[in-house]
């Protein structure tokens, strides 16, 4: 089942320092996906098409073009115990997105979660890299996750890189996590990065997903940090659903906006954007570009 993203994305730390009041307005932008019904990429908008509020306050979009810049990806994949059954459909589904996508220039890095967080392959887009990495995927008898660690790692080191252009793919099981850190600190850490934030997690989600403290804290922190950084969660029933599941990502990947709005000096930083979409049917998410960063889209 599709668990849908709000619109309202909590920003904190992203937003620009104080400034002196009167100060002139800046230019700030987001990456926004616009999907239909059936969460299929829109095409053709503009500036007129979306709608920017800091704080419920509406801001002037000033522009809205195709997103182009290259993307840096990181995946963090689940090769524990508990992932053995779908260890092979994940092999075959990754192949080709981590292919196609590093053909079109994106930076991708295979992070694996058994027992610790482990680089399989650096940020890279050569293909044979990739295909190499992905075909060393194994799950490891005795092993659990270490989810939040991952991300937070994966964070820091995404936030030390030169791309202002970040997605973190979380493919996981709802298998037992070991990770030391809570949700609380999780959250701020990957809401505040830059980065949007995609999680397939296959499996049923039942009362096991709250069995105890380590199980709620993951499911929270995929639960509200996909929807604070303009990501999703999918639940999916069975390995076999991997395949669909990120060829649908990366056609949203692909089909994205880079929205440019006008951003007042104040001394006091907006804690909430909220990005949407004027047309009847479309629904957009998104996550603001770092303020720090200021490259072309």
């Amino acid at each position: 089942m599709y668990a849908p993203s709000a619109a309202a994305i909590t920003i904190g730390a992203l937003l620009l320092g104080s400034l002196p009041a009167g100060a002139q307005s800046v230019e700030r932008s987001m990456y926004v996906s616009a999907l239909d019904s059936s969460r299929q990429p829109v095409t053709g908008l503009d500036a007129d098409d979306f709608r920017v509020r800091e704080d419920g306050q509406p801001r002037e979009v000033l522009r809205a073009t195709p997103a182009t810049a290259p993307i840096d990806i990181a995946i963090l994949i689940d090769n524990s115990q508990t992932a053995g059954p779908i260890i092979n459909d994940l092999r075959r589904a990754l192949e080709p997105f981590v292919t196609e996508l590093a053909a079109e220039g994106h930076q991708i890095a295979l992070i694996g979660l058994a027992d610790r967080p482990t680089v399989l392959v650096d940020y890279s887009s050569s293909a044979d890299r990739l295909e190499s990495g992905v075909q060393r995927l194994f799950a490891q008898d005795g092993s659990g996750t270490l989810l939040l660690d991952g991300l937070v790692d994966v964070t820091r080191g995404l936030q030390r890189r030169e791309s202002d252009r970040r997605a973190i793919i979380v493919i996981t099981t709802e298998g037992t996590d070991f990770s030391n850190l809570g949700y609380e600190r999780t959250l701020e850490v990957v809401s505040g990065s830059g980065a949007q934030l995609f999680a397939l997690v296959v499996g049923s989600r039942g009362p096991a997903s709250f069995r105890n403290e380590e199980a709620r804290n993951r499911s929270i922190v995929l639960d509200r940090g996909t929807t604070a950084t303009g990501g999703y969660q999918d639940q999916l029933l069975s390995g076999m659903s991997i395949a669909a599941g990120l060829r649908r990502l990366a056609a949203e990947l692909r089909g994205q906006y880079h929205v440019v709005f006008a951003h007042p000096g104040a001394i006091v930083p907006a804690e909430k954007v909220e990005v949407e979409a004027v047309p009847d049917g479309v629904t957009a998410r998104g996550v603001l570009v770092p303020a720090r960063s200021r490259r072309s889209p």
